[in-house]
């Protein structure tokens, strides 16, 4: 089968969205399948940028031509199947040759204020209102999500549930060292963890407030895993600005890391290392990263914002706490560190058998059945 990704962003840039693209890629083209993403530079360079990674083919379009280079691409290239990622150039895709799958990972509404650098909510809202409609088969990652696009879209369109994967051949229990000796760490401190932009809508500032009563006490740490330029490669707020200027008006900028995006095998040694993840997002499409910290044994404490909730199950692999609530997520934090290590065990298991369940090998089982779908039709 000959399958087209398109993706606003994609690898080497590193985010939620683009992590899931390349790990269905590459185990498409395992699979035998031949697969090209196409995707827009993360730069203003004129030319086009190509990319082999793990047997997939990316091609890094500039900017201003990405909408229309991605419709042009894809009549020469007579895909089977078009597997579509992207916003910007959706309006292009609503009519064509070939059936298109459209992927929605999340759904933002009146929250994407939260999220990206627009003034004006409801012409957000009205935007991706059109963005997102005019399909016939969509595929989302969450109940969560599900119900939300199902409100944008009406009861003709499709919509299939197929969650996001963890590799448990990389996202494994390992043994503790790697990033508490990186970032110079005592191997008895407390370490909080939070992986992905560093940006508001995904929570790192509300992460940082919750964590400063715990930083003060001294035994505490916290580090920030992920791009800190946020609103160049996804349009989303930044929080970098805001929690560097308050750790050191507070006195704690030594108790405060910053990692760039890690290599998979390298976030898998870091999350290993973390007693807790911390992803405070506003709303959230699945998670993922609260999947592959389970995966390595590691709990997370998340809002009750959207398909979190489906993840994290409440004092067995974390805990829950009111989207918004900065003063229940320290407590949950505190909860968290002052746990006995029986305590401790049992949310490890627990973690484990949560991860097994979305294994990638099962997903990608999933996703195929729903292509066989849209192929027949």
């Amino acid at each position: 089968m000959r399958i087209l990704h398109v993706s606003d962003n994609s690898y080497p840039n590193i985010g939620g969205v683009e992590r899931v693209v390349h790990e269905i890629s590459k185990r498409q083209v395992e699979l035998g399948h031949e697969v090209v993403v196409i995707s827009q530079l993360e730069t203003f360079s004129k030319s086009v940028l190509k990319i082999e990674k793990d047997g997939v083919r990316y091609l890094k379009v500039p900017k201003a031509i990405f909408p229309i280079y991605s419709r042009t691409f894809a009549l020469s290239f007579s895909p089977d199947l078009i597997h579509l990622n992207s916003y910007l150039s959706s309006p292009l895709f609503t009519k064509s040759n070939a059936p298109v799958l459209r992927h929605i990972h999340d759904v933002y509404g009146e929250l994407s204020k939260n999220y990206f650098s627009f003034i004006n909510t409801n012409l957000m809202s009205t935007l991706e209102r059109f963005l997102v409609k005019g399909f016939g088969y969509y595929i989302v990652p969450s109940y969560s999500t599900f119900k939300k696009l199902r409100k944008i879209v009406g009861t003709k369109a499709q919509i299939w549930i197929v969650p996001n994967g963890v590799d448990l051949k990389i996202f494994h229990p390992r043994e503790r060292g790697w990033l508490r000796k990186r970032i110079g760490v005592d191997r008895k401190d407390f370490v909080i963890g939070f992986v992905g932009r560093i940006a508001i809508g995904k929570g790192a500032l509300d992460a940082f407030k919750a964590s400063v009563p715990l930083l003060k006490e001294g035994n505490a740490q916290l580090v920030y895993i992920g791009p800190k330029d946020t609103v160049s490669t996804s349009g989303q707020r930044s929080a970098f600005s805001a929690i560097k200027y308050l750790s050191e008006k507070l006195g704690l900028k030594n108790k405060v890391f910053y990692l760039p995006p890690l290599r998979d095998e390298e976030l898998a040694c870091a999350y290993c290392d973390l007693d807790v993840l911390v992803l405070p997002s506003v709303s959230e499409g699945f998670g993922l990263t609260v999947l592959e910290a389970a995966a390595c044994g590691t709990p997370s404490i998340v809002y009750d914002s959207g398909s979190l909730c489906e993840l994290v199950e409440n004092e067995k692999t974390g805990y829950i706490v009111p989207r918004g609530d900065v003063n229940s997520l320290t407590h949950a934090l505190r909860k968290m560190k002052e746990c006995e290590n029986s305590e401790k065990q049992m949310m490890r298991n627990c973690c484990l058998k949560k991860a097994f369940l979305y294994d990638w090998k099962n997903v990608i089982e999933r996703l195929f059945n729903v292509y066989a779908s849209v192929l027949k039709r």
